[in-house]
């Protein structure tokens, strides 16, 4: 008897002493809003399989979400990408959207890649308006001799410490026009990141939180390369919605999708004393219009903004007949449609639309000026240039091989949607590194002459990265403004048409799919 009392009386010791070393921490958390600050439909099938639509996201649901769910335990993360996708976020330059992040008090923001989308500079005087802590470890400005924004914050919730590193886009600069990350320089992630986790276990911190705007997959990498040292990483960037944490080498990995359809809910119970996580609960809770969560001051503040800067955008220019589909990777209507807009307006023969540049999708119905601002948020201008036909093939088999490598690799390969070419490859021959891998390559139904001069018209941002899209081309063409800015030519386009029912051709063939 001795023995078993003794045994029950070390069990509720130690169940005792586990217990007593146990707290908790809810982690709230969103990224790439990308300015999407009304509420806006959306469509599912329901389990009759009748499409269903109802409205998510905007700056009123999103904040009635948190709230609803934060408490004293609870901490609150952006994963960056808040400006750019509507017209306000252009007009104020992200002023508007500085401001209503000030309205969630979250605990930390990290800066995303097209929060640099109207300069660094004017980034910089719109952060000063930001009253939370906005964290970029790796951004440095060597003009001033410093830190673009705060490397690190450590924040105390329920008891347990927590040091939070923020991490952009180590491709910031192949993700943004030139002009507008001028005169940055990017530091290496792997060192600020070691020179952050020193500081922070210094000052004893429980947890060490990596926040981050670079990717799933870079999120993958960083959790195999800090696991030791890093407990959970909040990213943002690829528009991921994870309904389950990814767990690599140990390390939690959330991220929330894109445009506050989704709040991130990650529940936490953590040993202090071994500073390591016990036990994790995460999902999504997608954020349904719903008029007792919703916050009223805040959807109004919005909707007084948006009247005072841009009282035409409810303007209906047009008819949409069928759903246009964005897709960053695969042929789309809406890309072949710009495109084509692009051809014709500017008299081009071929012309080019990166997948990336279309930011949101249309369901059937009414298009209005707001729409394609949203569409098009980045106010590109069109550019053209000539190049022979001999050219104009070895741009694309380098286009064909550049999206094959990322495809192979994991990442996401952006496509360009083409508009008066056609053209179709084997990617099992071009991964062997045999050159005959174009099959077909033509301009209307005619093939491409190789000493034919072609006019090809793209966005200022394609020609920008031109070895991004396009590998090396000796010498590489020149590219000339036109004045147009794409969403314009856009607006001027559906105006003219009126009724719109948009088509998927076939336009680019992988004959080994």
């Amino acid at each position: 008897m001795k023995k078993i009392k003794f045994q029950i009386t070390a069990f509720l010791f130690l169940t005792f002493s586990t217990y007593a070393q146990q707290s908790e921490l809810t982690i709230l958390h969103w990224n790439d809003f990308h300015a999407r600050n009304q509420p806006y439909v959306v469509s599912k099938k329901d389990s009759a399989g009748n499409e269903v639509t109802y409205k998510v996201g905007g700056v009123g649901s999103m904040l009635g979400y948190v709230e609803k769910y934060r408490d004293s335990k609870s901490l609150v993360l952006n994963a960056g990408d808040d400006f750019q996708g509507t017209p306000i976020s252009s007009f104020t330059r992200g002023r508007s959207q500085i401001e209503f992040l000030n309205f969630y008090s979250p605990d930390a923001f990290v800066l995303g890649n097209h929060e640099f989308d109207y300069s660094h500079k004017s980034l910089d005087s719109a952060l000063k308006l930001a009253k939370f802590d906005v964290l970029s470890a790796n951004v440095y400005l060597p003009s001033e001799k410093r830190l673009f924004a705060k490397p690190y914050v450590i924040k105390e919730k329920n008891g347990i410490k927590t040091g939070i590193i923020g991490i952009t886009l180590p491709e910031l600069f192949e993700t943004s026009l030139p002009a507008n990350v001028e005169g940055l320089q990017m530091l290496k992630t792997d060192s600020v990141i070691e020179a952050a986790v020193k500081v922070l276990k210094k000052n004893k911190c429980d947890l060490i939180i990596l926040l981050t705007h670079c990717g799933i997959e870079t999120d993958r990498k960083l959790a195999a390369r800090f696991f030791k040292d890093v407990d959970v990483i909040v990213g943002g960037h690829s528009h991921t919605p994870l309904f389950k944490p990814v767990i690599q080498d140990g390390v939690i990995i959330v991220q929330a999708g894109s445009n506050a359809r989704y709040l991130g809910i990650l529940e936490l119970s953590v040993d202090k004393e071994k500073d390591t996580v016990i036990s994790y609960k995460g999902r999504l809770v997608e954020t349904i219009y719903d008029e007792n969560i919703y916050d009223k001051d805040a959807g109004e503040k919005v909707d007084r903004m948006i009247q005072e800067y841009l009282p035409e955008l409810s303007r209906v220019i047009g008819l949409l007949e069928t759903d246009w589909k964005a897709s960053y990777s695969e042929e789309s209507n809406l890309g072949q449609f710009e495109a084509d807009v692009f051809r014709i307006k500017s008299g081009a023969d071929v012309a080019f639309m990166n997948g990336g540049g279309l930011r949101k999708s249309l369901l059937k119905g009414n298009i209005t000026v707001q729409d394609i601002w949203e569409i098009n948020p980045f106010g590109n201008e069109i550019v053209v240039c000539e190049v022979s036909g001999k050219t104009l093939k070895q741009m694309i088999r380098n286009n064909i091989l550049i999206r094959l490598e990322k495809i192979k690799s994991g990442s996401n390969a952006e496509i360009l949607h083409t508009s008066g070419l056609s053209y179709s490859y084997s990617s099992k021959l071009a991964l062997e590194g045999r050159e005959d891998f174009l099959m077909s390559f033509n301009f209307g139904r005619v093939e491409v002459n190789d000493d034919e001069i072609y006019k090809i018209a793209t966005n200022n941002y394609v020609a920008s990265q031109f070895k991004k899209f396009f590998g090396d081309i000796n010498p590489q063409p020149e590219f000339r403004n036109t004045g147009m800015i794409d969403r314009d030519i856009i607006i001027e386009a559906v105006s003219e048409l009126g009724v719109i029912n948009s088509v998927l051709e076939k336009r680019i063939v992988d004959i080994d799919k």
